[in-house]
């Protein structure tokens, strides 16, 4: 199964006459390499979306990469990184441009993702099929993910919606998302009903005599 997970919101903003001739007229959108083809975007999109993932929502890791037209007031973009303990992650790198079909999907690779420890740690869960996390295991957050989230929405596929829940270290970038917001993917869409971030904890010490 793959993900294809993308953090954009295109929701309307009115047009003004000096940003039109910026705007591109069309952008690349779809999954690349499966659906991706150049397309005439709408008057109220002004930026090209580019969104590349790696996940493990499935139990194997998931990779794409996935292109559409967007609306940089309301596109999320940067690293949002999410672990939720014992070895579930997602991790996205989304950018927008402003020519026309600028994002050609091209596969780069991201920098590599910090494994080592920040000294702060969150409570950890992965709930699909709930929107409650009953079980919280301490997991010691890593590299730029210094903030907790806690997570509920749901997730849908073909007309199949289910609940999830889950807490974990995040990336700052997250705080961008809010509640409401639908977040769409080559393959699911995320309906966001809350979501919450704070600055992870130390991890407590102890010393030794």
């Amino acid at each position: 199964m793959e993900l294809h997970l993308i953090f954009c919101l295109l929701w309307a903003l009115p047009a003004t006459a000096n940003a039109v001739s910026l705007w591109p007229s069309s952008c690349y959108q779809g999954v690349l390499g499966k659906s991706s083809v150049a397309r005439r975007c709408n008057w109220d999109e002004n930026s090209c979306l580019t969104v590349q993932e790696e996940n493990t929502l499935g139990g194997v890791v998931n990779t794409g990469v996935l292109q559409a037209c967007g609306n940089n007031m309301h596109s999320l973009v940067g690293n949002l990184d999410f672990e939720f303990g014992g070895g579930v992650y997602v991790r996205v790198h989304s950018k927008i441009c402003r020519e026309t079909n600028c994002n050609t999907g091209e596969k780069k690779e991201r920098p590599k993702i910090s494994t080592v420890p920040n000294g702060r740690q969150c409570p950890s869960c992965f709930a699909p099929g709930s929107h409650l996390c009953l079980h919280n295991v301490t997991l010691h957050c890593q590299g730029a993910a210094n903030q907790c989230v806690d997570v509920v929405g749901t997730l849908s596929e073909n007309g199949v919606e289910i609940p999830f829940a889950a807490r974990g270290c995040a990336t700052q970038d997250v705080a961008s998302i809010k509640a409401g917001d639908v977040l769409m993917s080559g393959v699911f869409s995320y309906r966001i009903k809350s979501i919450q971030l704070n600055p992870a904890p130390r991890t407590e010490t102890t010393d030794d005599f």
